[in-house]
């Protein structure tokens, strides 16, 4: 972990912030390690239940860091990085992953976005994935994720011809669940995680985090075969007994199940 991203948790909600406001949170090599680090770290804590990913200052991240100019994307030689450069993507937290978009996304912030689970939008932000109009391609597998989420006419309008958007239209677009001022979208974001962390099985939140994921690239029949063989894990778990008790004696939930310790095999 570096100063450009920090890391807290607290009543487990995990909150990673992007912290070069004077910036607007344009994307550094060091962004990108420390941004890895904190996903992996949030996936192997069972304290942490959710994770949410916010800017600080007026914007989420207005993509990358440009401050070489015209050089910024001349590579010359060979080239030995991926597309989707994290050491540990949002995909693979098993926890649900909000995106609070308090300011503009653009390009590689969109990128980081777009992976998240949940996205709260800013009336004010500026959205888009702008990677076409700078003469490079799409990262962070904008272009197999967006499709899923938009629909392929829409992904391709926003990924071709690199459409940026205001938070009202990004939300009309598909690109967020909700779109409220940009003083309210932290606060929008950490209520639902709240909620979930709360009221909702750790463990089985990230199950249907992999569910969600894995059939939408799976057959019908081999689906409700996975699906059935983890409803049978959840019944096995401590916190089918603990969901029922406490609906039955009106009390909040106390999750025991452990997403590190109690991970189906299956996954």
């Amino acid at each position: 972990m570096n100063e450009e991203i920090q890391l807290s948790v607290e009543q487990g909600v995990a909150l990673i912030t992007f912290n070069r406001p004077e910036a607007l949170n344009t994307f550094t090599s060091g962004m990108m390690e420390g941004l890895g680090e904190a996903y992996r770290r949030c996936d192997e804590d069972d304290e942490v239940k959710v994770v949410v990913v916010t800017g600080a200052g007026k914007a989420f991240c207005a993509g990358a860091d440009m401050s070489g100019g015209g050089d910024t994307f001349d590579a010359k030689g060979e080239l030995d990085f991926s597309s989707c450069p994290l050491s540990f993507q949002a995909w693979d937290v098993r926890k649900p992953v909000i995106a609070a978009l308090n300011g503009h996304a653009i390009g590689v912030g969109m990128g980081i976005a777009i992976q998240a689970d949940i996205r709260i939008l800013a009336e004010e932000g500026k959205y888009g994935f702008l990677q076409g109009r700078r003469g490079v391609v799409a990262d962070f597998a904008v272009e197999y994720v967006l499709p899923k989420i938009v629909g392929m006419e829409r992904a391709f309008e926003l990924v071709v011809r690199a459409l940026r958007l205001s938070g009202p239209e990004a939300l009309q677009w598909g690109l967020g669940s909700r779109c409220v001022p940009a003083a309210q979208v932290l606060d929008t974001a950490m209520e639902i995680a709240s909620d979930m962390a709360l009221n909702c099985s750790p463990l089985v939140m990230g199950i249907h985090k992999r569910l969600l994921s894995k059939g939408q690239s799976m057959s019908r029949d081999d689906f409700i075969e996975l699906e059935t063989a983890m409803l049978h894990h959840s019944l096995g778990s401590a916190d089918a007994v603990e969901g029922g008790m406490a609906f039955f004696e009106r009390r909040q939930p106390n999750w025991t199940g452990s997403v590190t310790k109690d991970w189906p095999q299956e996954f």
